[in-house]
């Protein structure tokens, strides 16, 4: 399995948000930050163009581009994010599906929680683009050992810390 780290800058088009949609859309783009994601599958699923067209787009309101890839290596792990940043994976699997995973840093939680996960499945990359996944989950471990797999039961557990 191969694995490569993908930089990204977000872009958002502020000129968008007036724009009622007839004619040029008014163009006053901000730099808003961007994403780390940790990308893996077999080395043809990972390869710049499949990650490029799994990650980049663009359209009249915001975009994302890819700054740079490099191959994952295990120093990485400890090296790649501050504490309290979120860790985004990706699987691109053979078939086109899309494995989306969002990870909690180790910093910053809610009194009582020790991390949490959300993942989605995708189709493919459009439907990832466009947020159109088959299958969303999430996980909340809290230091007293309980598990939530929704945010109901997340905000039941919190009652009681």
């Amino acid at each position: 399995m191969a694995k490569k780290i993908v930089q990204t800058q977000y872009r958002e088009n502020y000129g968008s948000h007036d724009w009622d949609g007839t004619g040029e859309c008014p163009q006053y783009w901000k730099n808003k930050g961007g994403e780390t994601y940790v990308v893996y599958g077999s080395a043809d699923s990972v390869s710049s163009g499949v990650i490029n067209n799994t990650i980049a787009y663009s359209s009249e309101y915001s975009e994302e581009s890819i700054i740079s890839i490099e191959d994952y290596s295990e120093w990485h792990e400890n090296t790649l994010w501050e504490p309290w940043q979120d860790r985004t994976y990706l699987a691109i699997c053979e078939d086109g599906t899309i494995v989306r995973e969002r990870h909690s840093g180790t910093e910053d939680l809610r009194q009582g929680l020790k991390r949490y996960k959300h993942a989605w499945i995708f189709p493919n990359a459009e439907a990832m683009r466009s947020g159109d996944s088959n299958h969303y989950s999430v996980e909340y471990v809290f230091e007293n050992g309980k598990t939530a797999h929704s945010e109901e039961e997340a905000h039941e557990i919190f009652k009681t810390l």
